[in-house]
């Protein structure tokens, strides 16, 4: 019994720790993903499919569809208005497994939107692509 006390202590310590370290982000700095956030988010406002898949990794792109886009597109532009900007946000990003997620709150017409974007750390190729606001909610209830 009295080793297995050092033993968790020991896990428990190094868990701790490894939870301090800062997250490990994608290939590409905030004002990039920023950039690739807000051409995606251009894309779907112009009705672009193929400016709105230019960043994604191969996976995505199979993944998301073209019809898939423009149902994404329809509800965005009825629950939350236009694209503005995402200019004032910067991207707070965290870790997921192997992922880096950024998350940052853009401008539209109608509401803030929370973006978040995910990459394989080290990666500059969409992941994972999700969207939420208040509005969203409500349509997709």
């Amino acid at each position: 019994m009295k080793s297995k006390i050092p033993t968790t202590l020991l896990i428990v310590t190094t868990l701790f720790l490894a939870s301090c370290q800062p997250p490990k982000p994608a290939a590409l700095s905030n004002d990039q993903v920023v950039q690739v956030v807000e051409n995606t988010l251009q894309a779907i406002n112009a009705g672009d499919y193929q400016s709105f898949a230019q960043d994604f990794s191969d996976e995505m792109k199979i993944a998301f569809t073209e019809q898939q886009f423009l149902s994404l597109a329809d509800m965005l532009q009825n629950a939350s208005g236009n694209f503005v900007s995402c200019a004032d946000s910067q991207p707070a990003l965290s870790n997921n497994q192997d992922y880096a997620v950024y998350r940052l709150t853009c401008t539209y017409d109608k509401e803030g939107v929370i973006v978040t974007v995910t990459f394989k750390l080290d990666g500059d190729k969409v992941e994972g692509l999700f969207f939420d606001s208040t509005n969203l909610r409500k349509v997709s209830q």
